[in-house]
């Protein structure tokens, strides 16, 4: 199996309000921890050994949340890119096999289906095999179209029906990935689809919770009720997360951050936020 996962976190938080200025989007908190701590446990969860995590914004923030973790923490002076951060990996992991994953997303999926996505990428000559997940027609994601496995084109999606887009979560063999110096993009330098081979595909029983927004951040803990069920086994799994209650109420407070569902306000250091 794969033991050496890569967590995309150095966005700038834009899309989670002014309070994202401050708290960068993979420190906010979920019960009393913060996403990437979740992140770190389902690296851990999937069998992954090594943990990197690249860093830009609030860099001295998530500096100070890695001390004492297993991580190791990859900072970027210049943002690098969705592409550029992986470039930057290579500086650090041998060419290797690895998981990538996003800081503000969880994907559960069958999992024992990896290690034959693995197989058919070292098969096939596969730069990357990338998991898809279905949205709404109304999305405004961009769409995947997928041909015999391989991933065809990406475009803004036109028509009626739902659509496939990438997740954020994928495998990738650091040996194929030519090593390219400062800021690019994933699917210009990385899965580069267009000359390389990219496998995708939408993986049995898929379970997406995406927190990447304050609006879907909120949505999903202001109703702790709907979580889906594997994702509350996951959470009560975590030893610092055992025997939490899966109720949300009109005031929680987690981690220093007070969250108020009726006069729509999240207060922090002495200030409020609305959202």
């Amino acid at each position: 199996m794969i033991k050496t996962c890569f967590i995309a976190s150095a966005g700038f938080g834009t899309r989670m309000g002014n309070l994202g200025k401050i708290i960068p989007k993979p420190l906010w908190p979920f019960f009393n921890l913060r996403l990437l701590d979740l992140q770190v446990a389902y690296a851990k969860m999937l069998g992954c050994e090594k943990i990197y995590i690249n860093s830009h914004h609030c860099h001295d923030e998530m500096q100070n949340w890695a001390q004492g973790k297993d991580v190791v923490l990859l900072h970027e002076p210049s943002i690098l890119g969705s592409g550029g951060c992986i470039h930057n990996l290579k500086n650090y992991v041998d060419d290797e096999i690895i998981f990538i994953i996003n800081s503000d997303q969880f994907y559960f999926f069958d999992f024992s289906q990896i290690s034959e996505d693995i197989k058919r990428m070292v098969e096939d000559d596969a730069i990357a095999h990338l998991y898809a997940i279905e949205v709404d027609r109304d999305a405004t994601y961009n769409e995947t179209k997928v041909i015999d496995g391989s991933l065809s084109s990406i475009a803004p999606h036109e028509g009626t029906s739902s659509y496939l887009t990438y997740s954020g979560v994928g495998i990738l063999d650091l040996a194929k990935i030519p090593q390219v110096e400062g800021e690019s993009s994933f699917f210009k330098t990385v899965a580069d689809f267009k000359n390389k081979n990219v496998h995708m595909s939408l993986p049995k029983e898929p379970i997406f919770l995406d927190l990447g927004t304050l609006d879907k951040y909120i949505e999903v803990i202001s109703e702790l009720e709907k979580l889906p069920a594997v994702i509350k086994k996951f959470v009560a799994a975590i030893e610092e997360l055992d025997g939490v209650d899966f109720k949300s109420t009109a005031t929680m407070e987690w981690a220093g951050v007070t969250f108020n569902f009726d006069t729509r306000t999240i207060s922090y250091e002495g200030k409020d936020y609305s959202f």
